[in-house]
């Protein structure tokens, strides 16, 4: 049984006002799907684009990933960026963690001469750094998320 990490990014179909209430359902489905099947991650939304980084057993990532995901109408153009065999999870105790935009993850990305949050600018070189400063944030309840109208 191969342990895999693997991180991904697509677009929010639509921006619109029932995009917090998309969050939260995103969230809870994700919660007990993850619960159910020992998969632990996090996902992040800023400026249209959700990231999402899910550990577990490969066979249930890919299951989640192509049978659920790219099935999902509320995002488009989902693509995998990153995948590794893991031994250790950086998200153990979350279902499914939700990183709002925030200044330190833009900061990132200007720090690694990305002129603008857009994860598919991401290269092996930088998601690993990305991944630990996710694993960093604290997690927030998506019905206290305010989203820029960016």
């Amino acid at each position: 049984m191969e342990m895999v990490r693997i991180l991904y990014a697509s677009k929010a179909s639509h921006l619109h006002p029932e995009l917090k209430q998309d969050l939260i359902d995103i969230l809870n489905t994700a919660v007990d799907f993850n619960s159910r099947n020992e998969i632990t991650g996090v996902l992040y939304y800023g400026y249209g684009y959700f990231v999402q980084c899910l550990e577990g057993e490969q066979s249930k990532i890919d299951t989640l990933f192509y049978q659920h995901i790219l099935k999902d109408s509320r995002h488009q153009n989902c693509e995998i960026l990153y995948r590794e065999s893991m031994q250790q999870r950086l998200f153990k105790h979350w279902s499914m963690k939700f990183a709002p935009v925030n200044k330190r993850l833009a900061d990132f990305f200007q720090q690694t001469h990305l002129d603008e949050f857009n994860p598919y600018l991401l290269s092996d070189s930088t998601i690993p750094s990305f991944i630990q400063l996710l694993s960093e944030e604290p997690h927030t309840l998506a019905n206290q998320y305010h989203h820029p109208k960016i």
